[in-house]
C-alpha cells in the first residue's frame, strides 16, 4: 500500500509539472529551432534497458537465483548511473546550443529573443521555456537519484544473500519505483520531442 500512495503522488506531481511545462510551451514564442541532443535518445535506451535487468533480477530470485538477481540488481544500478550522466551531458549541450544560437541572432540584430539579456545574462534565467525544460528533466533526475539509494541498499542486501525465492520484499518495491520512473521518462521524452 506504501508503494502505491508514493507511485500515485509522484504520479500526481509528474502530472502537474507536466500541465505546467505544456502551459508555459504554449506561452513561450519559438525563438530559435533547436534541436534535443542526441543524448536523450540515448538516456532513454539506457534507462528501458535498465527497467529489462530490474525484471531480469525480479524473475531471478522469484525462481530461486540469487546470483542472478545480484548480477541484474549491479547492472541496474550502473545504468541508472549512466543515464544521469547522459542527461547531465545532455543538459549541458543544449544550454551552450542556445547559447550559442541567441549570440548568432544578437549579431544580426535579433534583440528580443528571451536569451542573452544585454550584459550577456544566463540563458537559463531569462528564458522561460529552457527553465522549464531544465526543471521537467531535473525533477526526473532527482527521482532516479532517489531511487538509486534504495536500489543500493536491496543490493547490498542481496549481495549478503538476505533475499531467497520465498522473501524479495526490497526487490518487488524496487523494481515498481523503477518502472514506474521508466514509464515517467517516456512521457517526458515524448512531450519533449513533440514540443520542444
Amino acid at each position: 500500500m506504501g508503494v502505491g500512495l508514493l507511485v500515485f503522488s509522484l504520479s500526481v506531481l509528474f502530472g502537474s509539472s507536466l500541465i505546467g511545462y505544456l502551459y508555459i510551451r504554449a506561452q513561450a514564442p519559438m525563438v530559435a529551432h533547436l534541436r534535443l541532443p542526441h543524448l536523450l535518445w540515448a538516456s532513454t535506451a539506457v534507462l528501458l534497458i535498465s527497467s529489462v535487468t530490474m525484471h531480469a533480477g525480479l524473475r531471478a530470485i522469484q525462481h530461486g537465483r540469487e546470483s542472478q538477481l545480484t548480477r541484474n540488481l549491479a547492472a541496474t544500478f550502473g545504468l541508472g548511473l549512466l543515464f544521469l550522466i547522459l542527461q547531465t551531458i545532455s543538459a549541458v549541450d543544449i544550454f551552450h546550443s542556445l547559447q550559442l544560437s541567441d549570440i548568432a541572432m544578437a549579431r544580426v540584430g535579433i534583440r528580443n529573443t528571451g536569451g542573452l539579456a544585454p550584459g550577456l545574462t544566463p540563458v537559463v534565467q531569462t528564458h522561460v521555456l529552457i527553465a522549464a525544460f531544465y526543471v521537467f528533466t531535473a525533477l526526473h533526475a532527482l527521482h532516479v537519484i532517489g531511487g538509486l539509494i534504495p536500489l543500493g541498499v536491496v543490493l547490498r542486501r542481496a549481495i549478503k544473500g538476505v533475499y531467497s525465492r520465498n522473501y524479495y520484499p526490497g526487490v518487488r518495491y524496487c523494481g515498481i519505483y523503477w518502472h514506474f520512473l521508466d514509464v515517467v521518462w517516456l512521457v517526458i521524452f515524448v512531450v519533449l520531442l513533440a514540443t520542444f
